[in-house]
């Protein structure tokens, strides 16, 4: 645009070169700005920094003071019948801490009994604390808790402003440890805040230590700077977090921090952008010498270049055309495109034919005159997927296919609908999923059977008895159920052992397999030696006849029992029949209650028995 400008108009050229050089001069002047915050930022992160660190310093010292108190505290079990032992050593934490006013002991009725050094502190001998003194509430907070606790200032009664540092001390009694007061440290603030900055960094930075916003101790520097920007830390004396740190800045740390980078910034850009603009200027007056050959060169270009990325991308196009074909040929998977409307058959891969015995030509010609003879419901396949095309979307279809030979082989196809040019495409993937489908059928049949007996197991009993009892409901037909329990099994077990057990199980379980005669009655194993047998549409009689055939089974079978209280010898079961009608008001649950309160009867009466629910029982 400055180039078409400098052709037509060279006064409106040199005007956009003064405004381009305004711009730069403001650029210089905010990088300028920017790199002065980056210096204040730099001297605030710096002095957080000090600040943070001598807040640690801080806390350090005073932790070691209160370390050594509490300490003392820990000898109270073993030394407070030995008042000399504890002045003793309240003397010499006294020596070598100087910033304690006094250390004192109350009682566990926060009276005030021993004080040391007791000169000056008259004042504070036999003191007991009232319930509205500001330090009652941090007693009981440090009786129950059992943890030292610092108090906030207050006025000390010996004059002037102190903190109070209480250890809860304990000594064992008759029956357990109990409560005996607290062991005090007492600091004049002025004092303790002057010991614990003592040989800090402090010396060379301008502090003020406050408590809940009010100021405690300050100390300002010479070259501070009044009404600047300051930093905080906080700080944490013993559990107190009510103390904050400020540090404001100092003449020496800004000196420390600044650079002549801003000036040096400023002076260099405003010279380069005066520059840049002459150097501007200039071009765009020569630009002038160069237009008309410039616009011919560019129009030769620009068809030189269109001719070349015409061919290039015919080269791409080909070559990822014959990358795309090779690759679908070695697919594994069956891949095809049908075009509708008309309906033909646009491309099929190598697997299509190869894996169904054919050539492609053979396969072709035989999908457009019998596609039957290759897909049985090929019609409907292809009814349902022109559905697609409404529904713009894709789906999953399961068929069934037939090779040369004419083995069926199931085919899981893949359909995706596209559109191109006004025309629909259906773009279809097939996977040979006989494995897949083979497993989940084993392992259907796995989830609904008994791993010792082969029966139906305990799930598909519940599942098979309530769908059963629908359908009979709505076809208004009685729902037949044995209930059948092993006789003394547990003494048979017992005697011959598991292995045993497990063998009679076995060919009991093929006994009654072998009585059922009528379609769709089943055989469960209820639970360990219950077994149960599902009648759909037998009535109580039919029911009877079918417990009949059972006891006759398991009489065949021979198998010795060792319970002596068996008059057969053999093993034997006892059957509780029942059968009802299903109507709204009963569940199946109902005629599992009838069988099994049958069963119940059956072993009362001696069992080896079949014995039927009472018809006018209410369910």
């Amino acid at each position: 645009m400055l180039l078409s400008s400098a052709t037509h108009n060279a006064k409106k050229t040199f005007a956009l070169i003064i405004a381009l050089f305004a711009l730069l001069l403001i650029a210089v002047f905010y990088a300028w700005q920017a790199l002065l915050t980056a210096e204040q930022e730099q001297a605030r992160a710096r002095l957080q920094l000090e600040s943070n660190s001598l807040a640690k310093q801080i806390e350090s010292r005073f932790q070691q003071q209160a370390t050594t108190l509490v300490r003392m505290a820990q000898r109270w079990e073993f030394q407070h019948g030995k008042p000399d032992l504890w002045q003793s050593d309240a003397k010499r934490l006294l020596r070598d801490f100087e910033n304690f006013q006094a250390i004192e002991w109350l009682d566990a009725d926060y009276h005030m009994r021993w004080i040391e050094p007791l000169a000056g502190n008259e004042a504070a001998a036999n003191f007991a604390y009232p319930k509205a003194h500001p330090n009652y509430p941090l007693l009981v907070k440090a009786q129950a808790t059992g943890q030292p606790q610092l108090s906030n200032s207050f006025k000390l009664i010996q004059g002037g402003q102190g903190l109070a540092y209480y250890v809860p001390i304990y000594r064992d009694g008759e029956t357990k440890t109990q409560f005996d007061g607290f062991l005090l440290g007492i600091f004049r603030v002025e004092v303790l805040m002057a010991d614990l900055l003592r040989d800090l960094q402090a010396n060379r930075l301008s502090i003020e230590l406050k408590e809940l916003g009010q100021t405690l101790i300050n100390r300002p520097t010479t070259d501070q700077i009044a009404n600047s920007w300051r930093v905080t830390s906080p700080v944490m004396l013993g559990e107190n977090r009510n103390f904050v740190l400020v540090v404001h800045p100092t003449q020496h740390l800004m000196n420390n921090t600044s650079t002549r980078l801003p000036l040096i910034v400023m002076l260099s850009g405003t010279l380069t952008a005066l520059l840049l603009c002459c150097s501007l200027y200039l071009a765009l007056l020569g630009a002038r010498r160069n237009t008309i050959l410039r616009k011919t060169n560019h129009q030769l270009q620009a068809e030189v270049v269109r001719r070349q990325t015409i061919e290039q991308s015919l080269k791409r196009t080909q070559a990822r055309t014959k990358l795309i074909i090779d690759m679908t040929d070695h697919s594994h998977d069956a891949l095809f495109i049908i075009g509708l409307e008309p309906q033909e058959l646009v491309y099929l891969n190598r697997t299509c034919w190869q894996s169904l015995g054919y050539s492609e030509e053979e396969l072709r010609k035989l999908i457009s005159t019998a596609p039957q003879k290759i897909m049985p419901d090929a019609s409907t396949w292809i009814g349902a997927v022109k559905s697609l095309i409404n529904n713009q979307g894709n789906a999953i279809f399961q068929q069934h296919v037939v090779n040369r030979e004419g083995k069926s082989t199931p085919l899981e196809i893949s359909v995706r609908h596209l559109q191109r040019m006004g025309r629909d495409y259906l773009i279809c993937v097939g996977r040979n999923n006989s494995e897949q489908l083979d497993i989940a059928d084993r392992l259907k049949r796995l989830s609904n059977q008994d791993g010792l007996t082969g029966l139906y197991n305990r799930r598909y009993f519940d599942k098979t008895l309530q769908g059963e009892w629908r359908r009979l409901r709505r076809d208004k037909l009685a729902l037949g159920l044995l209930m059948l329990d092993v006789d003394h099994f547990k003494d048979f077990n017992d005697r011959l052992g598991h292995q045993a057990g497990d063998d009679a199980l076995q060919r009991l379980a093929r006994a009654l397999t072998g009585c059922l005669t009528r379609e769709g009655d089943s055989v469960c194993r209820y639970g360990g030696e219950e077994f149960a047998v599902i009648l759909p549409g037998a009535d109580l009689k039919q029911c009877l006849q079918a417990a009949e055939r059972i006891h006759e089974s398991v009489a065949s079978m021979g198998l010795p029992h060792p319970q002596t209280s068996n008059p057969s010898g053999l093993l034997s079961v006892s059957i509780g029949a029942a059968s009802k009608q299903p109507a709204p008001e009963w569940r199946p649950h109902d005629l599992i209650k009838l069988a099994d309160a049958a069963l119940y009867r059956a072993k009362e009466q001696g069992r080896n028995r079949t014995c039927s629910a009472d018809e006018n029982t209410a369910l």
